[in-house]
């Protein structure tokens, strides 16, 4: 030790020590703020490059629609007026299925449902298209009495389809769970099926897994993975109710 340095204690009386703890505590909670506040920025930019990303599927959906689906429309009514050839008809009728298919990617993407008529409205359409023709039975535990805000219907949307999406192509389930309730402080959404089942500990996040998590971080939600081998998959996402209500709603 140098000639001018001393110890703390003999160099700093009993309030000094104080006003340099109370220093060292101001500093560590302007700190705490500073990171608070960069958490919330990173936060409401992520959620605004989602929006985004709806906007732009919201925007190529209305083009698949208005364009490609009017020129298959074209082409299915001038194939009509020959039905007295085989070949026309055979072609009829797979342009037909071209038009259906154009308008279910065109839902798919832009999930016009859930702004008109609800959440539960398009959870039931997304049942008729994934889990129905893959012979997966949805068990609909549905316990929100109102409408939620417009992005937050959009968002757990979004959750359902990709839980429902994953079901089908890797579970090897034939039943899916499905469960919505509100608490005094929360939105609580369970989705569950009796698939195969994986590690989650040692298998990577996919896309679809990422996906939702990035998701849920956006909104400010919890995210939470359950699942082993034979056990099924069950996701679980709780989004605080500020987030999740109108701003018009008590």
């Amino acid at each position: 030790m140098k000639r001018n340095e001393k110890p703390i204690n003999d160099s700093l009386n009993f309030d000094e020590l104080l006003t340099l703890l109370q220093q060292l505590r101001e500093q560590q909670h302007s700190l705490q703020q500073q990171l608070r506040s960069e958490q919330t920025n990173l936060q409401q930019l992520a959620k605004r490059l989602w929006l985004q990303q709806e906007h732009d599927r919201a925007r190529f959906a209305r083009d698949l629609h208005d364009d490609l689906g009017q020129q298959l429309t074209g082409i299915a009514t001038q194939l009509a007026a020959a039905d007295d050839n085989p070949l026309c008809r055979e072609l009829h009728q797979q342009v037909k299925h071209a038009i259906a298919s154009t308008r279910t990617l065109a839902r798919l993407m832009h999930p016009t449902l859930v702004h008109d008529l609800g959440l539960q409205a398009g959870i039931q359409w997304l049942n008729r298209q994934l889990l129905q023709p893959a012979g997966i039975t949805l068990e609909l535990d549905y316990g929100l009495s109102s409408r939620l805000d417009t992005d937050a219907e959009l968002f757990l949307f979004r959750i359902v389809q990709e839980a429902m999406v994953n079901t089908v192509n890797y579970a090897q389930a034939d039943r899916f769970e499905l469960l919505l309730e509100r608490s005094q402080s929360a939105l609580l959404l369970i989705a569950r099926d009796n698939g195969q089942g994986f590690d989650s500990e040692q298998v990577e996040a996919g896309v679809g897994l990422q996906g939702m998590q990035d998701r849920a971080s956006a909104f400010g939600a919890e995210f939470t993975l359950r699942s082993a081998p034979g056990k099924g998959c069950e996701i679980q996402i709780q989004l605080p109710l500020h987030q999740a209500i109108t701003p018009e709603e008590p």
